[in-house]
C-alpha cells in the first residue's frame, strides 16, 4: 500500500484491532433535516465525543462542520447522495467528484448502490469508474453494496453484493448484517476487504444497537457504521460511547 493510501487508511481503521467506528450522519438529502441531524454541529461533537473515529458526510455538511473535526479524526466524504423529494429519489445520484475529495482532504469516498432498484446499473458504472480513478491519488473508496430490498438481510445476497464491491476494486465495503454470526462469516470470507456492518432503521433500543455491534464484530467484520440508531437516540454521545466499548475494548 502507498505512503498515501496508509496515512488515509490509518485514521478509518484504527487501533491494534484495525477497527472503525464510522458516523453515517448522511442522511439529510434523503429523509430531510429530521430530529437528531437537523443541527449537525451538535451532532458531530456528540458522535465524536462519544468515540467515533471517522464521519461519513456529504460535502456541504463537512463545511458547514469542519472546524470540529480534528486532524485524527477520518472523513469519509460521500460523493453521491439521494434526492428525497424527487420521484426518481430510489438511488443515488453523483454529486461531487474525485477532485472535490482531493481538495477537501477527505480520507476516502463513499458511493451506494442500491441493487434491485431503477438505475443501479448506472450508479454502479459510476462507481467503477471512480474506483479506478482512485488509484492515482490514493484514495480510498468505500462502496456501500446494498442487495434487493426483498433480499436485505439474506446472507447470499448480502455476500453477492460485498462480493462485487472487492471485485471492482473497492478498499472498505458498506453493507447489510444478515442477523447470523456463522452466517455472516460467509460474507467476510467470501470479500476480504474490511466490511463495515450498516446499522439500518432505529430500533428504539439501545441493547440492539451494542447486541449489532457485538454480533457484527463476533463475525469478522471491521466495524460498524450505525447512524440512525445513534442520532436518533435521546442521547447519541452516550450510544457512541456504547458502541466504542464493544469495538475497542471488548
Amino acid at each position: 500500500m502507498s505512503t498515501g493510501k496508509l496515512r488515509r487508511m490509518s485514521r478509518l481503521l484504527v487501533g491494534p484491532q484495525q477497527r472503525c467506528l464510522l458516523a453515517p450522519l448522511d442522511h439529510g438529502g434523503w429523509l430531510g433535516p429530521k430530529k437528531g441531524i437537523d443541527r449537525p454541529r451538535a451532532i458531530v461533537e456528540a458522535v465524536l465525543k462519544g468515540g467515533a473515529n471517522a464521519l461519513l458526510i456529504s460535502p456541504g455538511f463537512y463545511r458547514e462542520v469542519a472546524s470540529l473535526v480534528s486532524s485524527a479524526a477520518g472523513v469519509v466524504l460521500r460523493v453521491s447522495l439521494t434526492a428525497g423529494l424527487s420521484q426518481e429519489g430510489s438511488q443515488e445520484t453523483p454529486i461531487a467528484s474525485l477532485e472535490t475529495a482531493l481538495r477537501m482532504d477527505a480520507d476516502a469516498i463513499a458511493v451506494s448502490v442500491f441493487f434491485g432498484r431503477a438505475g443501479d446499473i448506472e450508479i454502479y458504472r459510476w462507481l467503477a469508474g471512480l474506483v479506478d480513478a482512485s488509484y492515482r491519488y490514493d484514495m480510498p473508496v468505500v462502496a456501500e453494496m446494498m442487495p434487493p430490498g426483498d433480499r436485505s438481510y439474506e446472507v447470499e445476497a448480502i455476500a453477492h453484493a460485498a462480493r462485487i464491491g472487492m471485485e471492482i476494486g473497492a478498499d472498505i465495503v458498506k453493507t447489510n448484517y444478515c442477523g447470523n454470526v456463522e452466517e455472516f462469516r460467509q460474507v467476510v470470507t467470501a470479500a476480504p476487504v474490511p466490511i463495515i456492518v450498516a446499522g439500518g432503521p432505529s430500533q428504539g433500543d439501545d441493547s440492539s444497537t451494542t447486541a449489532l455491534a457485538h454480533d457484527a464484530i463476533a463475525a469478522g467484520a471491521a466495524g460498524v457504521a450505525i447512524g440512525r440508531r445513534v442520532w436518533q437516540a435521546p442521547d447519541p454521545q452516550a450510544v457512541t460511547a456504547q458502541i466504542h466499548r464493544v469495538l475497542f475494548e471488548g
